[in-house]
């Protein structure tokens, strides 16, 4: 997935490159796939941990023998490796395919636990309200870690803006408030929402889940990251052009997932591997 070469010619055209929005849409969707299992595996986690039994299935995950509180390890285990992959980032060289993976990645485990945090006073029956109720909590925490949840999103999303035009193959891409509110748009924008409809097959079918319609919610915060573009003016980008490669083998392996999570998770497998033997 490592994909990214730089060709020395005279910036000609501000149209941006097909393979790199192709790169960015099969990045997103493989974000989303990855922060929806961190929460599942999360979940089953906390709930073996405490005692339970946990079995987890393409789309969700179902737990005996532990109380409510299982549902709350999906949201810390999103934030916990969407802040490490935040922090690992700026340490990756170049702007190729791989990390613009790790880019949507980070971006959807952090969406992934701060829209939940964000949803916890209006959502009774959500995930991280049966895990915040088994709790003494004082009167109003709830919409303390709201806020909390709604400020990160916001920050996430506006900040975002930065990282995407980073990924300009030349300068001219950036060079007024236009041309980065244009970049951003195919780079971040159209990506994260065909992503939304694109990552549907992994979560068939959903007659006992709630993924598939939180899905378009995994597009809602990029609608910031466009209107922070045009006044993000720290990103100069390169003087000489810069291309992407197709992303083959990026699409080849959201495949090779695809065929694994319809052929058995959709089964359901055990979250504890002594146990595999005895999942049907």
């Amino acid at each position: 997935m490592t994909t990214e070469s730089t060709t020395q010619r005279p910036a000609s055209s501000t149209r941006v490159e097909t393979p790199l929005v192709l790169a960015a849409t099969l990045a997103s969707v493989l974000g989303i796939v990855i922060a929806q299992f961190v929460d599942d595996l999360g979940d089953g986690l906390l709930a073996e941990f405490l005692g339970g039994d946990a079995v987890l299935f393409n789309n969700r995950v179902e737990f005996t023998g532990a109380s409510d509180l299982a549902w709350g390890g999906g949201f810390v285990l999103c934030l916990l490796i969407g802040l490490f992959a935040l922090f690992v980032y700026p340490t990756q060289k170049g702007h190729g395919v791989s990390r613009l993976v790790l880019l949507w990645t980070l971006l959807h485990l952090l969406r992934q636990g701060l829209t939940q945090a964000m949803f916890l006073p209006f959502d009774d029956d959500s995930q991280l309200t049966l895990a915040y109720n088994t709790f003494d909590a004082p009167p109003g925490l709830e919409y303390v870690i709201a806020a909390g949840g709604g400020v990160g999103l916001l920050l996430l999303a506006l900040a975002s803006a930065a990282a995407f035009l980073a990924y300009t193959p030349n300068r001219k891409h950036v060079a007024n408030a236009r041309s980065r509110l244009v970049f951003v748009l195919w780079v971040a924008t159209i990506p994260a929402l065909i992503s939304a409809f694109a990552a549907i097959p992994f979560f068939l079918p959903d007659a006992e889940s709630l993924v598939l319609p939180g899905l378009p919610l995994a597009a809602a915060m990029f609608l910031l990251t466009l209107a922070a573009a045009p006044g993000t003016t720290t990103v100069i980008g390169p003087e000489t052009e810069r291309s992407t490669d197709w992303p083959w083998g990026l699409g080849a392996f959201l495949l090779v997932l695809l065929l694994f999570y319809l052929a058995v998770l959709q089964g359901g497998v055990a979250v504890d591997p002594r146990a595999w033997g005895d999942i049907q």
